[in-house]
């Protein structure tokens, strides 16, 4: 979960029927006799076809082969079709590359070692919203935590400033480039407000396609009223290159969480707090939790990825969170929860932030402000990663 957008509904695939029913009026051109004989089988006929027609209007927006799915021959359906039935499964490598879609971002954010414990956190991000106008925006912040130096930028075009490729994404920008295609990708900007960064990133694991726990999906998350998404990650990609800050430029390495989300959805009607955390046994954490503009919940959910690759959906019950320490920004006196208790199944983790002046104040690219930095985890296990609080001006306006 990250930016917000306008809700366009996406055009889907469906079936056609007339062939059937061109099938059945074959059948009743035939010598009057037959028709005189064959009258009680025409009723029955016809009552089949209006039973078939009727259930083919209830699946008319389905590809065939998704309903045959749904619903095997000679067994009734386990349950409701999901809406995220509907659309085209995930399938890359084509869904690297841009889409058209109402929103879409590529987004990274990382810890970056440098010589002599030094340490650097940043994301980047690119986002091409499609509404009256297209435009891309970009963001970028880079934080020295030895000195809590903290750099940001971000701008605004009209268009998408990207190359053409079936299979990935190249976007250029004045001083900044993002691209990347599979396991490959590179980032390079030359002045994120005085600051550098270069990384080339290589991927070994396999791609993780986020769907809610018991959705037949993969890849699709339904946030109802405000339209459905596609998303996956490459949770921990090993990155090497390097940071400058003045006349001072030195190597860096480390893993990078990257997140690849599309789709028709408004995700303005929405905030949330989305954590993701590289745990010290090699596992990788995603859990967002989305609450409406009255703070009120709507969906908790996650996906927990084992170091041998196998990726599991976590359902709502089976994650706690609690907040456990504030920051209130001495610019926008925006009260964000910067320390939480997160309990999954396997136990509770203290997550707390590295940084915690790590507001966002993106007024000039996208009108909204946000809190992304870099947590330190202890508790049942210790890691790091990246917290993002988005929507809480709106709980501060509730509040009032």
């Amino acid at each position: 979960m990250r930016a917000p957008s306008s809700f366009i509904v996406m055009k889907l695939a469906g079936n056609d029927p007339p062939q059937r029913y061109n099938r059945f009026g074959r059948s009743q051109r035939r010598r009057p006799l037959w028709r005189i004989l064959l009258a009680p089988v025409a009723l029955l006929l016809l009552a089949a076809v209006a039973c078939f027609y009727g259930l083919r209007v209830l699946d008319a927006d389905l590809p065939a082969a998704q309903v045959a799915t749904a619903s095997p021959a000679g067994s009734a359906p386990a349950g409701p079709v999901e809406r995220t039935a509907k659309l085209p499964p995930l399938s890359l490598p084509a869904d690297d590359a841009p889409h058209g879609s109402a929103m879409e971002w590529w987004y990274y954010s990382g810890l970056l070692d440098g010589p002599g414990g030094q340490r650097w956190a940043f994301h980047v991000a690119v986002f091409v919203a499609n509404s009256m106008i297209k435009h891309t925006v970009m963001h970028a912040a880079l934080t020295d935590l030895a000195t809590g130096r903290r750099y940001t930028a971000q701008s605004r075009t009209g268009g998408i400033p990207a190359q053409a490729s079936a299979h990935g994404f190249e976007f250029q920008g004045t001083g900044w480039t993002l691209g990347g295609a599979g396991p490959a990708h590179h980032l390079r900007f030359d002045d994120i407000g005085g600051a550098a960064l270069t990384l080339d990133l290589q991927d070994a694991s396999p791609v993780v396609a986020h769907h809610a726990s018991g959705s037949l999906t993969p890849g699709l998350l339904d946030f109802g009223d405000s339209g459905i998404s596609y998303y996956y990650s490459r949770p921990r990609m090993s990155a090497r290159g390097s940071v400058g800050s003045g006349s001072a430029t030195q190597p860096v390495s480390g893993k990078v969480w990257f997140d690849h989300q599309w789709g028709e959805f408004d995700v303005g009607r929405l905030g949330w707090s989305w954590f993701a955390l590289h745990l010290a046994d090699g596992s990788d954490l995603m859990v967002y939790q989305l609450f409406d503009r009255q703070g009120l919940p709507v969906a908790t959910t996650g996906t927990v990825v084992r170091p041998n690759g196998a990726a599991r959906a976590l359902a709502a019950n089976e994650i706690s969170l609690q907040p456990a320490r504030r920051w209130v920004s001495p610019r926008s006196r925006i009260d964000y929860v910067v320390g939480w208790n997160l309990k999954v199944p396997w136990g509770e983790l203290a997550i707390d932030a590295l940084h915690d002046d790590s507001e966002f104040d993106a007024a000039a690219s996208s009108a909204n402000i946000y809190w992304e930095g870099p947590v330190r985890v202890g508790g049942a296990q210790a890691g790091d990663g990246f917290l993002e609080l988005s929507g809480y001006e709106a709980l501060k306006a509730a509040q009032r």
